[in-house]
């Protein structure tokens, strides 16, 4: 059985971690999503998911086990595909006036900002034309929330600039309406360090010391925490939480697939 966790004191939607580390993050909330403006027997397809949590947890892993157990779902591991370009180009134009804000600040935005904000804005689009009968589920690996929590967090001065801070709340308040479910994974820090210094991938967390890596990996949880749980104040979407280290794959692929039954949302 996937393990319970205790819940944080001071904040209902954050629990505390017991044993040999601590993490915060969004608590598990069983009940069903909600739509805002909608009645409860209206809920709408597809079911939009998405899985976060910090490096080397295993989403790729988790997700494409999934995918091997429900043929109803209907995996976006990114969106450079040569179809979205005109989706891309078209939001660019709409972000003009944001980028072109920026500049009142004395600094502009990064490329990798602009990429960010561009892909956070055409993607709610693309994921619209996605919508299948067949394949009711949509899960995003870094999809809005990884994004959203990026660029909180990418550019201080950015992070901090009136125009943009506008435009990032309004892209949470889009989100939120459409999200259905967040899955966070973790684990303890040490074995996250060891599996991403196993993994030929470059990522931070390699070019950092122990006690380096274990600082990042606490900084994005949290960074996470704010975004989820702003989303979750919003929109209510569900939240799974699980511990990738103490769960086995098959525990969690099943609970999860338990979930997407209980919701009531898909056929």
């Amino acid at each position: 059985m996937v393990e319970t966790l205790k819940t944080h004191p001071l904040n209902p939607l954050l629990f505390l971690r017991e044993g040999d580390f601590q993490s915060f993050v969004p608590a598990f909330t069983p009940s069903l999503p909600k739509r805002r403006g909608r009645g409860m027997s209206s809920y709408r397809s597809p079911l939009v998911v998405e899985i976060v949590g910090p490096a080397g947890v295993g989403k790729t892993t988790f997700l494409r086990a999934l995918c091997q157990q429900n043929e109803k779902i209907r995996p976006i591991f990114g969106f450079r595909h040569i179809e979205h370009i005109p989706d891309f180009i078209s939001n660019a134009l709409l972000l003009l006036p944001v980028f072109l804000c920026r500049c009142h600040h004395g600094r502009r935005y990064t490329w990798k900002e602009i990429r960010w904000m561009i892909r956070l804005k055409a993607s709610r689009q693309i994921l619209k034309r996605k919508a299948s009968s067949r394949r009711p589920i949509i899960i995003l690996d870094q999809g809005p929330i990884y994004t959203l929590t990026r660029l909180s967090d990418y550019g201080s001065a950015s992070a901090k600039c009136q125009c943009f801070g506008r435009w990032w709340n309004n892209m949470l308040r889009e989100w939120a309406t459409m999200m259905d479910m967040v899955i966070w994974l973790d684990a303890p820090d040490e074995v996250l360090v060891e599996r991403v210094h196993a993994r030929s991938k470059w990522h931070a967390v390699k070019e950092r010391s122990d006690e380096g890596a274990k600082n990042l990996l606490a900084h994005y949880r949290i960074l996470y925490e704010q975004t989820i749980a702003r989303l979750t104040t919003i929109g209510n979407p569900q939240v799974l939480c699980y511990d990738t280290s103490r769960n086995s794959l098959k525990q969690i692929v099943d609970q999860t697939s338990a979930a997407f039954n209980l919701s009531k949302l898909i056929p």
